[in-house]
């Protein structure tokens, strides 16, 4: 298996090599698709050797809670997963937000795995693309965080949900809450961000044209904060030199 396994690395690397060694002046989109070739010879030839599906197998919470513990959707969705310095891509997957785990069905798609969340290092899901960040000493959270704004300054989000009792004595149930975190990068530094003041606070170079901005174009944080978080960052970056 060792042998076969180094046959196919190499056979694999060899692909990459002939489709890049080409004459540049053949269409990049046929070098592209011969490395798309490649690597999907590779992984079809792995199957379930390939770390990826090495996981453990997936036990979800809250049974009879309504609702249900993933980001967005209860079905898998697209996307792509850097697993190991490797982009592995077009794979369904779901995120559940009540253990920060990324959940997929094994190779032979028999029962569900949790992968290792400490070997990916970010991925994209429904066109969401979060990343594995450490020390963050505003949170105290490791784990995946959603990048809502790219830039000199970046806007994070924190996603979690959380199983919560019914307000009600008489009522027994218990549903799936989501909660939401929002942290501004700056300066390699996170500040956490709730409401339209404490953005402000980390924007205090250019507060009166942030001011201005936000009237201008009657932006409100109280029911829609993120979409007003990500407007004005966005503009605020724009102000950098």
């Amino acid at each position: 298996m060792k042998y076969i396994k180094t046959a196919l690395l190499c056979l694999f690397v060899f692909s990459v090599n002939v489709s890049f060694s080409q004459n540049p002046s053949s269409d990049s989109l046929q070098h592209e698709h011969a490395v798309k070739n490649a690597r999907d010879f590779y992984r079809a030839s792995m199957k379930e050797n390939l770390l990826l599906f090495n996981g453990s197998e997936y036990g979800s919470f809250g049974h009879n809670s309504f609702g249900s513990p993933f980001f967005e959707s209860d079905s898998l969705m697209k996307g792509s997963i850097l697993f190991m310095d490797n982009w592995y891509e077009d794979l369904n997957f779901q995120y559940d937000l009540m253990i920060d785990k990324l959940i997929m069905y094994d190779y032979k798609k028999s029962y569900s795995v949790t992968l290792a969340g400490e070997q990916i290092k970010e991925f994209i899901i429904n066109g969401h693309h979060f990343y594995r960040l450490e020390n963050i000493a505003s949170s105290n959270t490791a784990g995946f965080y959603e990048n809502l704004v790219e830039g000199v300054n970046k806007l994070w989000a924190r996603r979690e949900k959380k199983v919560v009792l019914s307000a009600n004595a008489e009522d027994r149930t218990s549903r799936f809450t989501q909660y939401n975190s929002f942290f501004i990068q700056k300066n390699r530094l996170f500040y956490p961000v709730a409401d339209e003041n404490s953005l402000l606070k980390t924007m205090e170079d250019k507060k009166d044209d942030i001011k201005k901005y936000i009237r201008k174009n009657k932006i409100k944080f109280r029911k829609q904060f993120e979409s007003a978080a990500v407007k004005v960052l966005v503009y605020y970056n724009q102000l950098m030199p």
